[in-house]
């Protein structure tokens, strides 16, 4: 191969593929990258975990085509330290040379046979998004997952598309968030996806102006951001029925400032137990009352004034759990609901968007008996 690009170029297309490369593994082919240089098709680079792989299209005047297989992380540090200059690099299968300006590096090839191949997924796409608007269902749903691997299909996020909705919905058992936003999809689609993926997605976005194509098989997700695609292995499921655990009825209606609640509970959890983070929940006539106690520490309580007109209505959450989903919604003002001191709250913001919408559910707390 032989072929010459821009450093600033060859450094951007490295940046988009070298994070998913582990720092170790068994199969010493993963911590490399694999370049494919081609006259017509320029240059490609893909990079894999196994699970996660990721490939970067980038123009190139190519000479003569050839692939090379060399260390991500060698090959990256030493062109994000050339100076912003052509940067001419030629080689084959054993090894991959690159100039620039004064200066000549060597790097020794893997064997190409050896890099794993990508799953096979249909080039049509099945689903078109904005990348703010998917941002923002992973941004919401991703802090919800659960982190015990003995329920692996609780341990990703649950991609479902409908016809005239896309959701994601994320739970560990004690919390669950739902995110959607209308629009015309015309197809029916469900992934489970790890988190691992998610955060890549969201990295490859940060800069991306574009649609995001969402396609994928049984076993593998793909999303194709212009010139660069990511392919993600799914978890394995089913995923949970979540529609089932949502309660129908809460009549218990308050709608309470969200900045003061978020304010609130970061004072509160100071004072809380560290491990449960619990607080205790007083709703009465137009005001809420946040406590908190924890032996050894002190105790802690604060009243927010809210719309509420109902019983009075006394629950525990862990306070964790609250601050997080609270920080996802947007708007200035969160509607609660509520049935008794033992069933599931729902919260969502008051003011959404026409085309969105997020709602979360937290199981209480039991309460310890008032001294």
């Amino acid at each position: 191969m032989k072929f010459t690009l821009m450093q600033s170029d060859l450094q951007k297309a490295l940046h988009l593929v070298v994070s998913v490369v582990p720092t170790k593994s068994t199969l010493p082919i993963l911590e490399t990258v694999l370049l494919d240089a081609q006259p017509k098709g320029g240059l490609t680079l893909t990079a894999t975990d196994l699970d996660i792989s990721v490939r970067a299209q980038h123009g190139a005047d190519v000479k003569e085509g050839g692939r090379v297989a060399v260390s991500a992380r060698r090959f990256f540090d030493v062109v994000r330290e050339l100076p912003e200059q052509e940067v001419a690099l030629e080689g084959d299968e054993s090894g991959l040379t690159l100039s620039c300006g004064s200066g000549r590096y060597r790097f020794v090839g893997a064997t190409v046979e050896d890099f794993p191949s990508l799953p096979e997924i249909a080039a049509e796409r099945e689903v078109g998004l904005d990348p703010r608007k998917l941002e923002r269902l992973i941004r919401r749903t991703l802090y919800a997952v659960s982190t015990d691997e003995t329920r692996p299909e609780l341990t990703g996020v649950f991609l479902e598309v409908r016809e005239q909705e896309l959701r994601m919905v994320a739970t560990n058992g004690h919390r669950l968030a739902r995110a959607g936003l209308q629009g015309n999809f015309n197809s029916k689609r469900e992934m489970l996806l790890p988190p691992k993926a998610l955060n890549q997605l969201l990295r490859l976005m940060s800069d991306f102006e574009g649609e995001v194509d969402v396609s994928g098989t049984k076993n593998y997700a793909r999303f194709v951001l212009g010139e660069t695609q990511l392919y993600s292995r799914m978890l394995e499921g089913p995923f949970p029925d979540y529609d089932r655990v949502i309660p129908k009825s809460n009549p218990l209606q308050a709608i309470i400032r969200r900045n003061d609640l978020i304010a609130s509970l970061r004072r509160i959890l100071v004072l809380s137990d560290s491990q449960t983070r619990q607080v205790r929940m007083v709703l009465d006539d137009k005001q809420l009352r946040v406590l908190a106690e924890y032996q050894g520490a002190g105790e802690a309580s604060e009243e927010i004034p809210v719309e509420y007109e109902g019983e009075k209505l006394t629950i525990g959450y862990n306070g964790g759990y609250l601050l997080e989903m609270l920080k996802t919604f947007d708007g200035e003002r969160v509607e609660m609901r509520f049935q008794s001191e033992v069933s599931a709250g729902t919260f969502q913001p008051a003011d959404e968007e026409p085309e969105e919408s997020l709602l979360c559910l937290i199981m209480p707390l039991r309460l310890p008996e008032a001294g």
